[in-house]
């Protein structure tokens, strides 16, 4: 069976599942707040991520391997990666502006504080910087928060895509 569909195509359709993905990890991360569980869950999915990124590949791959080269397959991860990254961000605002509009707050509060009790850093000023920062309120607005998201998703996606391309070309031969 020859799937039709062009690079383009099939990463944007594949995106979709990715990004899906993505919201489950983000909200079982979120979660892990309120349950130990969900922190679990969010390792396994994040430790998941590369296999579904090769399955997705390797769908592409076994279907168009006569146009399937390394640097489409490294392509097709970023774009995958890019499309995934705008499907989670819209969850991603909601979640910080209406659902828990303290969350950044509230998490940025608890870092500084569990740094204090742990005694991590010793300079004085730093630490000083940290909790004006944190009492200020001087913290990531949600728009800066996703936008944060999604660049990291797509540069870390294209790092995580280059090895993947590899195994998803090698696999063939």
């Amino acid at each position: 069976m020859n799937d039709s569909r062009n690079l383009l195509q099939y990463s944007m359709q594949a995106g979709v599942w990715l990004g899906l993905y993505l919201i489950v990890r983000f909200v079982c991360s979120v979660a892990s707040i309120y349950s130990p569980v969900f922190n679990l869950i969010a390792m396994i999915l994040l430790v998941g991520t590369p296999f579904v990124l090769y399955h997705l590949m390797k769908k592409y791959h076994k279907n168009n391997d006569d146009v399937s080269t390394f640097s489409l397959m490294w392509m097709m991860g970023i774009m995958l990666f890019a499309f995934a990254s705008l499907i989670c961000a819209v969850p991603e605002y909601l979640f910080y502006e209406y659902i828990n509009p303290d969350y950044i707050t509230n998490t940025m509060q608890q870092s500084v504080s569990l740094i204090k009790e742990m005694d991590l850093i010793k300079d004085d000023t730093l630490m000083q910087e940290l909790e004006k920062i944190s009492t200020t309120g001087a913290v990531p607005t949600s728009i800066q928060m996703i936008m944060s998201s999604l660049w990291s998703n797509v540069f870390f996606g294209s790092l995580l895509s280059f090895v993947v391309a590899i195994f998803v070309v090698r696999s063939k031969k």
